[in-house]
């Protein structure tokens, strides 16, 4: 894992020796020089015009990289660049899931598309347009709706890898076992990272819940449209046999009118769904990078830590001075980003639990009219509206079934997000105990 911050032109301030290591440059050959000077022939430029448009309008992106090495050797990462102030912060890892072969793939695709328009045309733009085009579509064709989709599902399954390939615990020859000052701090940083995985812990849940909210929503709104459907069709029904359905008449208007409206409370209740599993999937995504970013925070203060104890007295390097702060900045803003999102998600639940209600006690009403329906059709009118209120019958009994069943699924998802508002507590202890002392130390 290693890490980099530019200013805003992209150009480099600060690393860790991982990435002079990995890269293959020395500091003094990193230093000021454009981020681009690891960029490998082999990367789509329309990947990079989409990590500047989501840094420049403020947002995290996550994105596979193959950078090339000074001395002609390649290596993939999977970096999460984020804004802090007066510039970017890039932390990578090595990715191991699957993904990235599915992706190496894809950029080949990218890569291959842009390079013949610009030699039939020299167009940079209209190549990156192109290719534009067909990433979007291969997305799709991967089952990803979107690049936020897609990156949001690279970074779980690649952090997950991850975790599975290493230790939970820094590695033991780190030399922090002493009580020098540097070796306190980065125990104090691991504490963070610990109490961090507790807050984290509910993640995948999250991300099952959203899911099937989702699916549970087009649900409701398929069957209140089909209850609606069913309606009308008794309606045209009626019309149709006249005087015969004079006594269903005002039945079928009623009806009519509550599954309009249960229809159009649906559609609405849908919508604010979709957008509660948006915003729960952007909680997911922004505790991964702050859980990613204070990982790295700790990892390089063991660096520093083992620097002080191999080296004491040595002064810190132009590259590393001051980088710890803004690491600790940068994970802290994204974490309150992510708390403040998952305290406005859980208020936004108990405002959707009470529209679930209100939509039960709307289905419901439609029982004694349906009843007096079936009263009415055994007169006998017909077989067509015989049909049409064993269709309405079915249909209350699954919007009921399905409203039931999110409701459920509501109140697990705030069960688990009143338990990671608590954990943020003491996750916010941590970091202010972090505050305190950071500020002597480095």
């Amino acid at each position: 894992m290693f890490f980099s911050t530019t200013d805003l032109k992209g150009r480099i301030h600060k690393a860790n020796r991982v990435f002079e290591r990995v890269a293959a440059w020395t500091w003094e050959e990193l230093k000021n020089k454009p981020h681009n000077i690891i960029r490998h022939p082999d990367m789509p430029r329309i990947v990079f015009r989409t990590l500047w448009d989501y840094i420049q309008s403020g947002r995290h992106i996550v994105a596979y990289v193959k950078n090339l090495a000074h001395d002609g050797r390649y290596y993939w990462v999977m970096a999460m660049v984020s804004p802090i102030p007066d510039g970017y912060l890039s932390v990578r890892f090595k990715p191991t899931s699957p993904l990235r072969e599915t992706v190496e793939q894809l950029y080949a695709e990218l890569r291959a598309a842009e390079a013949a328009i610009e030699e039939e045309s020299n167009d940079r733009k209209a190549a990156m347009d192109a290719s534009a085009k067909l990433l979007e579509s291969s997305l799709r064709r991967l089952g990803f709706g979107s690049y936020d989709d897609f990156m949001r599902h690279a970074m779980k399954v690649e952090m997950l890898s991850r975790e599975e390939k290493l230790p939970s615990a820094p590695p033991a020859d780190l030399g922090t076992a002493g009580h020098d000052a540097t070796a306190a701090a980065a125990l104090l940083f691991d504490r963070l990272v610990a109490v961090l995985r507790e807050l984290c812990r509910d993640l995948d849940l999250y991300t099952d819940l959203s899911g099937r909210v989702r699916e549970k929503s087009a649900i409701v709104a398929d069957v209140s449209e089909s209850l609606r459907v069913s309606a009308l069709n008794g309606a045209i029904e009626a019309d149709r046999l006249g005087a015969r359905a004079a006594g269903l008449r005002p039945v079928l208007d009623w009806l009519r009118g509550l599954s309009a409206e249960i229809t159009h409370q649906g559609r609405q209740f849908s919508s604010s769904l979709n957008d509660l599993a948006g915003e729960v999937d952007q909680v997911v995504f922004d505790l991964a990078c702050a859980k990613l970013q204070a990982e790295i925070t700790a990892f390089f203060a063991h660096e520093l830590a083992v620097h002080a104890v191999s080296k004491p007295g040595d002064a810190a390097d132009c590259m590393t001075d001051g980088a710890i702060a803004e690491l600790h900045s940068s994970s802290c803003a994204t974490l309150n980003r992510a708390v403040g999102r998952l305290a406005s998600v859980r208020s936004r639940l108990a405002a959707l639990s009470a529209t679930q209600m209100q939509l039960i006690q709307s289905s419901h009403s439609l029982r004694p009219v349906y009843l007096t329906g079936r009263i009415e059709m055994a007169e006998g009118v017909g077989a067509g509206l015989s049909s049409v209120f064993r269709d309405v019958g079915g249909q209350m009994d699954a919007t009921s079934a399905s409203l039931e069943g999110l409701g459920k699924l509501l109140r697990d998802l705030d069960g688990h997000m009143a338990r990671g508002l608590s954990h943020a507590e003491d996750v916010k202890g941590t970091i202010a105990d972090i505050d305190s002392r950071i500020g002597t130390i480095y």
